[in-house]
């Protein structure tokens, strides 16, 4: 049993990360790319993500289970600062974004009189306690939140499906793949980040390929049903003008047995499980990448500065169109990050391995 929960729990967090992700910004981003046939962007993202997952395993395997620290920064201090920095700024996005996102949803299903800053100060001492809870406690936390809040995630939009009209999914393809080359669609690639993590969890938990690929596989039925759900319900035309077109989906929903009044609240404290994970898994990674290539730093004074970062440039972003702009701008930086680093991983386990070898036909 023992087994089989330590070999859960990569899957189980990568679940989670993709949920709060998947949940706030990837339905609407994904709705712009194409008038129609929307299962064919989000079918290509998935595959996407599998090839560079794979490549990304395979090089961690052949390394010997190190975290991306301990396979680069042995090339030397500018070779792994070259590697390492970007792909620290890169994680320093996910909690900034995600914690803005979610503050921007708050303020729409909560409370919509509270200051943008209150809500924000709260999100980020709850990011940084979590990121206090060290490895671990964070994956401890991720594995039964996710188990908790998933199944609520899943009843709230099971009971959309009141709403919709399957008369709306037509037409179903889209023949004309011109799309796969434009800018809306490179931006929605942002869903495919949390394969990054993989990389900093080999010392703190297993990652093995077949458990991996369940997760990717439950991953993919959620890619498809949050884009298809809001077309469903209100048609394709009105669901692509909305910001959140999924929560405006599960807002249409009253069902008066339930413990809340709207079942976009389930949504909203769900979702805030998962944001609070990712976002405390990203902020721990950055401060421990940031400690092994300037060890004189204590790791926990760089996690205190980083937190108070998140929340200024949280606090930057004023408005949701401004929001959508910065989204789509570092787009470039997301995709050299997503090729660099897994081919970077995969190259690097292959010279270990090598290594390894000839130790071994030494002795």
């Amino acid at each position: 049993m023992h087994r089989w929960i330590s070999t859960m729990t990569a899957p189980v967090f990568f679940i989670g990360a993709h949920c709060s992700i998947l949940f706030i910004a990837y339905p609407r981003a994904i709705l712009s790319t194409t008038n129609y046939g929307h299962w064919e962007p989000a079918t290509v993202i998935m595959l996407i993500e599998l090839a560079l997952m794979l490549i990304l395993m395979k090089g961690l395997r052949k390394g010997g289970n190190r975290d991306y620290g301990d396979l680069f920064l042995p090339l030397g201090r500018w070779v792994g600062a070259v590697l390492l920095l970007p792909l620290t700024c890169y994680f320093m996005l996910v909690p900034i974004l995600a914690v803005r996102s979610f503050a921007e949803l708050m303020v729409i299903v909560f409370i919509a009189n509270s200051p943008m800053y209150a809500i924000l100060a709260l999100l980020c001492l709850l990011m940084w306690l979590g990121a206090s809870l060290g490895p671990q406690g964070i994956m401890r936390a991720s594995t039964l939140m996710t188990l908790i809040f998933l199944p609520v995630l899943l009843f709230a939009l099971l009971a959309c499906l009141s709403n919709t009209s399957w008369l709306q999914i037509r037409p179903l393809l889209n023949p004309h793949l011109h799309y796969l080359m434009e800018k809306k669609f490179l931006t929605t690639l942002f869903s495919i980040c949390p394969f990054l993590f993989l990389g900093m969890l080999p010392p703190v938990c297993k990652v093995r390929v077949k458990p991996m690929l369940l997760g990717w596989a439950l991953i993919g039925l959620l890619y498809i049903f949050i884009v298809y759900l809001p077309i469903l319900v209100y048609g394709v035309n009105a669901a692509r003008i909305m910001n959140f077109p999924l929560m405006t989906s599960l807002d249409s929903v009253n069902i008066t047995w339930s413990i809340f009044d709207r079942v976009s609240l389930f949504y909203a404290v769900a979702l805030l499980a998962f944001v609070m994970t990712i976002s405390s898994f990203a902020l721990w990674s950055c401060g421990l990448l940031l400690h092994k290539l300037v060890p004189v730093c204590k790791e926990t004074y760089i996690r205190g500065g980083l937190c108070l970062i998140v929340y200024v440039a949280a606090m930057l972003i004023p408005t949701w169109e401004r929001y959508v702009e910065i989204f789509s701008a570092d787009t470039w930086l997301r995709l050299a990050i997503f090729v660099v680093i897994p081919f970077a991983v995969y190259l690097r386990g292959k010279r270990i391995e090598r290594q390894g070898r000839r130790q071994v036909g030494l002795k």
